[in-house]
């Protein structure tokens, strides 16, 4: 066995039982279509060594497991049995195999996480109906402040767009009503979304949840980046710090709190809140907003939670100083579509920063993937050199696509 491998039973057990899951589980691509294929020759090779090992038991786990990927049931009995092969001193006929899964645990960059208490069944999945009325029954949050020096330390911003079915609004709705329900005065924080689409097709369902909209003019392909800069630059305040917040994040009651004390230590430019996102499925996305929202909880309980584990994906929760974002122009506005905007930004703000990264819990709501490759199975933007970006006249300009769209005439 590797000098670097674990020799804990446990831990060599979780990572077949991870392993074995995504390489089964139907939406385990969906949840990050880039990682899941990287990964791939690393979770086939786990599973030709499961082929191979001796014990009948052992492999009538795996194959349950593989029927039933999101069953805790069939995860709990397939980590038994290797623990107890594992601690029967069989461990010889199982080190290809627990090699093999430690090689794929190392190697990929999607992890698996099924919770003792999880139920597909649980929970109808929530609408935007249903957190409109979750949102009648809370106390109002305080409308931002337009005072001389009545400036907030922090601006949350939100980049967005929903086209359909209207996910992604479920997704922004719960998002901005776990804002609201912070353990920080209200005045210390505003929101602001930006809408970028062809028309502000969402505007009226999102105005009562957040401090301030942008509507940003864009035909085509979502730009982030742009977006991004369009609220650090357009929305009123002169905020200290901005968290780049993905529309997708649900967070628990003490996330302003946390987050804003961290530039209080010496030394701190801006931060990634955390190392692994989960990606959770649609049941699991909808337990949690209920958790949260519906009956109060201050943070979810992931023991019944059922999520795709992305390793290290820098972006969809971002802390900086305002004064680092403008030194290095903000978000590259030349990215489009989905891929590389949140990676190039990271890599700049580590080059000309101190740019921490924490362990906060990251709950990432369920949409139907937005993700594209190329043909060569590289990102749509993998043309761009990284660290090219940098501060120029136009950063964040509201009617940059706005004035391309003009010009291409009515009949475009």
């Amino acid at each position: 066995m590797p000098a670097l491998m674990p020799h804990d039973p446990d831990t060599l057990a979780d990572a077949v039982v991870t392993t074995l899951a995504v390489d089964a589980d139907p939406q385990a691509r969906e949840a990050s279509i880039f990682y899941w294929e990287r990964g791939l020759p690393y979770r086939k090779a786990v599973v030709e060594a499961m082929a191979r090992v001796p014990d009948g038991e052992l492999r009538a786990a795996a194959e349950a497991l593989r029927n039933r990927p999101a069953d805790p049931a069939t995860h709990a009995a397939l980590h038994r049995r290797l623990t107890e092969l594992a601690h029967d001193r069989a461990a010889p006929a199982l080190d290809k195999l627990f090699t093999e899964a430690w090689q794929a645990e190392s190697n990929s960059r999607l992890g698996y996480h099924l919770g003792g208490r999880y139920s597909p069944r649980a929970t109808p999945s929530v609408t935007p109906e249903r957190l409109h009325s979750l949102a009648a029954a809370t106390v109002p949050r305080p409308a931002a402040s337009a005072e001389p020096g009545g400036d907030a330390e922090t601006l949350v911003v939100v980049p967005f767009r929903d086209r359909g079915p209207g996910h992604r609004l479920r997704n922004l709705l719960a998002c901005l009503l776990s804002l609201r329900d912070q353990s920080v005065p209200a005045s210390s924080y505003r929101v602001v979304v930006v809408e970028s689409d062809d028309i502000p097709r969402r505007r009226d369902a999102v105005l009562p949840y957040t401090d301030h909209y942008l509507f940003a003019r864009k035909d085509g392909l979502f730009n982030k980046s742009w977006a991004v800069n369009v609220g650090v630059v357009n929305a009123p305040g002169r905020p200290e710090a901005v968290c780049i917040l993905d529309a997708d994040v649900l967070v628990d009651r003490d996330f302003i709190a946390r987050n804003t004390a961290r530039f209080r230590e010496r030394g701190t430019m801006g931060h990634l809140s955390y190392r692994d996102m989960w990606c959770l499925d649609e049941s699991a996305t909808s337990w949690a907003i209920e958790e949260r929202l519906g009956r109060g909880a201050p943070q979810v309980d992931t023991d019944h939670l059922r999520a795709f584990v992305l390793r290290r994906p820098p972006g969809c929760c971002v802390w900086v100083r305002t004064s680092a974002f403008h030194r290095i122009g903000g978000m590259d506005e030349r990215f489009e579509g989905w891929g590389g905007e949140d990676n190039d930004f990271a890599y700049r703000m580590d080059t000309h920063s101190a740019f921490d990264q924490y362990r906060d819990p990251l709950l990432h709501m369920y949409h139907p993937s937005s993700a594209v490759l190329r043909e060569d199975g590289e990102l749509i933007n993998a043309h761009i050199p990284a660290l090219t970006w940098g501060p120029g006249e136009r950063l964040g300009d509201i009617d940059r696509f706005a004035e391309e769209h003009a010009a291409a005439g009515p009949d475009r």
